[in-house]
């Protein structure tokens, strides 16, 4: 049988001359752990003087659902599994089991069922689990913004390939100014080997890459997923290059063409010649007469129609929308790659630390572009 919890009701619904508040009665799911107090009871205060309300938390007893009890039943209730609980949690099986126990008999309820393939959760079970999730997911919106009220001062030292730091660590940055102003931005723009070097040799804090090249004493960790996208003009002078083009069939079909690279050691260049690898292309067929060190110099070559180009689709987004080039559409070609972060070895932690941890709470965000069709 549920438990009523009455509150109060606030002056605008029984009226300023109601002789006596009237109780109304609302379920557990409703106002546990709150209560609303009208704002014109003595020696009140409200904290919402529009509303008429004043919000007020009502304490719980942690000895009766101590956090770990909830933690570890939040996990189980996740995973489906106490081995698996256990080995997220680092705690033995039966130290799991029992916390499970133990906040069972505290509520005086059943959460699981209990099978030979796993646990369920009851319907009261289910219940809690979702409450849970939203006050864990508030906890730590709270934690975060916390951490983000910290004065941080200094200047955040960072290398990027040529994609990252012309869309994405600007971006990163004017978000991280706005809650740390006293923060300043060194950012060393290269290709992957160079930011790797800049890394390992300790001139920067942290990098972010576009290739998977591994390098000692640097360890990589995905950031943002990315893909790579062969282009050509829209409108190409040479009609022999233009019906080739329009005639691929498939990926090695890319041995006829005139393709304009980046320079070796770009990111972006590994990633592509990797994938035509793969496909059956073989590298000493492919033209490689153009190769330049700068994305904005082959956009000028592909526009122009000399050829056909691989792009980040991030870097290519105004160029389609104004239909300067398109995509080329190879039969069996998808070039995805992920951006990583470069991190040295060891702890990350002072003003590149900070960066690095509000960048990835912002991923989300950052990767709600898609390449125009």
């Amino acid at each position: 049988m549920e438990k009523e919890i009455s509150v109060w009701r606030g002056p605008e619904v029984c009226g300023e001359g109601c002789p006596a508040p009237k109780e109304i009665s609302q379920s557990p799911s409703m106002t546990m752990g709150l209560s609303l107090e009208p704002h014109q009871r003595p020696g009140q205060k409200t904290s919402n003087p529009q509303s008429g309300f004043q919000l007020q938390l009502i304490p719980v007893d942690l000895n009766r659902v101590p956090p770990i009890l909830l933690q570890t039943f939040f996990v189980v209730a996740e995973v489906g599994q106490i081995s698996e609980a256990a080995r997220r949690l680092h705690l033995s099986q039966p130290a799991v089991t029992g916390h499970i126990r133990r906040l069972e008999a505290n509520l005086e309820t059943t959460l699981f069922i209990r099978s030979a393939r796993g646990v369920t959760l009851t319907p009261l079970g289910a219940r809690l689990r979702e409450r849970l999730h939203h006050v864990f997911a508030e906890l730590e919106q709270v934690l975060g913004e916390l951490d983000l009220s910290r004065e941080i001062t200094g200047i955040v030292t960072l290398a990027a390939s040529t994609t990252l730091a012309r869309y994405f660590v600007p971006r990163i940055f004017l978000r991280f100014h706005q809650y740390h102003p006293a923060a300043a931005l060194n950012l060393i723009m290269g290709n992957t080997e160079q930011v790797l070097d800049h890394l390992r040799e300790h001139r920067v804090g942290l990098g972010l890459v576009e290739g998977h090249q591994h390098s000692p004493g640097v360890r990589l960790e995905e950031f943002l997923p990315d893909e790579i996208v062969p282009v050509c003009a829209t409108r190409i002078p040479d009609p022999r290059l233009r019906r080739a083009i329009e005639g691929l069939k498939s990926v090695r079909d890319l041995e006829a063409l005139p393709l304009i690279w980046r320079e070796p050691g770009a990111g972006t260049r590994r990633v592509v010649e990797s994938a035509l690898t793969e496909s059956g292309v073989n590298q000493k067929n492919l033209d490689q007469r153009f190769a330049l060190g700068s994305p904005e110099a082959i956009k000028s070559l592909v526009i122009a129609g000399l050829g056909v180009g691989f792009f980040s689709c991030w870097e290519i987004q105004h160029e389609i929308a104004m239909g300067l080039i398109r995509p080329v559409d190879i039969p069996g070609l998808r070039i995805r790659r992920m951006f990583s972060w470069a991190l040295p070895s060891g702890e990350l932690g002072g003003l590149a630390g900070a960066f690095y941890q509000f960048a990835n709470s912002i991923r989300n965000e950052l990767s709600a572009t898609t390449i125009p069709g």
